[in-house]
């Protein structure tokens, strides 16, 4: 240590003497000064180091959290028969048009969702009402309604056919009695259709197509996140009946209604409740009529529930009908047209 110090003190003589004589007091400053500026720079490499240190584990951890943590669920909305994928930005509609008088083109909006395995979907539509089609023919089906329930399941294959058809009945309705687009009121030129998806692992998001009617009669819809507010109080509407609930309920009806001692039209009884022998000429023309009508729909996919008639005449026949099909009473009853031809009734025409 003495030798140490005595090399110090003779490089510090050696220095004085060479610049003529600089007192050894202001030497030693310089060297104190000297090692206080080393100690400073390594305790900043050192804070530097610590916090690159902070960084780097910082973003580990964020790595690690989105590793672990449920990704976010992707669905998508299309357009059914163009397959125009709906976006947060919007599109036009190029599916369907109205008219400044009420006409109706193609489908305004027709779509379908896609993307991870969904559960199932509650539809809501605030202002007009919704068609849901299952192409599959696995799902039950619910007409003309604002809020329903789809299950969907995880084959995602069959997503495309499960089609949402938007139906601005109102909107048309509007337009046929002399009113112009530009005169609508906001909620016949705008609607929202909100989606509550539950995913088959148990999450759910809530989506919403939004569809605006614009002056020259096209449309345009966006598909995003939606967040349901205490205004959303179409969202809380009961979900429709679906067709089989409604059949069933309809045909409990039509049974309380008609009782088993009504008689057919061209029938009648006698006092004692027993059938007349003769029947009348028109009876037998109706009876007829009635074969031949029964005939048709026997080749068909539809099951005759009733048959009423609408128009009458010698040589034409027109009945209401009211049928099944797969068991489900379809909604509207069906028309069937018939002619007279020569002595025998035919089929003319049939359909809604």
């Amino acid at each position: 240590m003495r030798r140490e110090a005595l090399t110090k003190r003779e490089k510090r003589r050696g220095i004085s003497e060479g610049i003529g004589g600089i007192d050894d007091r202001y030497l030693e400053e310089v060297e104190q000064f000297k090692n206080g500026s080393q100690k400073a720079r390594l305790w900043k490499k050192a804070a530097a180091l610590s916090v690159v240190a902070v960084l780097i584990l910082s973003i580990f951890l964020i790595g690690m959290l989105r590793l672990f943590s449920p990704a976010a669920a992707v669905v998508y909305a299309y357009t059914y028969g163009t397959d125009e994928r709906l976006t947060k930005a919007g599109v036009s509609l190029q599916t369907g048009r109205i008219a400044q008088g009420g006409e109706q083109t193609g489908h305004p909006l027709m779509f379908y969702l896609s993307g991870e395995a969904i559960r199932s979907v509650r539809f809501s539509c605030k202002n007009q009402e919704l068609i849901f089609t299952d192409w599959t023919e696995k799902r039950e089906e619910y007409g003309s309604a604002k809020n329903f329930t789809i299950l969907y399941g995880e084959d995602r294959k069959e997503y495309p056919y499960l089609t949402i058809h938007w139906e601005p009945k109102e909107t048309v309705q509007k337009l046929h009695e002399n009113c112009t687009i530009a005169e609508l009121p906001k909620e016949l030129k705008e609607d929202l259709i909100v989606m509550e998806i539950t995913f088959a692992d148990g999450r759910q998001e809530v989506k919403a197509i939004g569809v605006s009617l614009l002056e020259d009669g096209t449309f345009f819809a966006t598909f995003d996140d939606y967040e349901i507010g205490p205004s959303d109080s179409f969202v809380e509407r009961e979900d429709a009946l679906t067709l089989r609930e409604q059949s069933e309920i309809r045909l409990s009806e039509q049974e309380h209604e008609i009782g088993p001692d009504e008689v057919e039209p061209g029938e009648e009884r006698g006092s004692g409740g027993e059938e007349t022998a003769q029947k009348e000429p028109a009876a037998e023309m109706m009876e007829d009529a009635r074969k031949v009508a029964n005939e048709y729909y026997a080749g068909t996919v539809f099951e005759v529930v009733s048959m009423r008639e609408k128009h009458i005449s010698e040589e034409e026949i027109v009945f209401e009908v009211s049928v099944k099909k797969d068991g489900i009473l379809q909604d509207p009853d069906r028309t069937i047209f018939l002619q007279k031809q020569g002595k025998e009734w035919e089929v003319v025409n049939e359909g809604y």
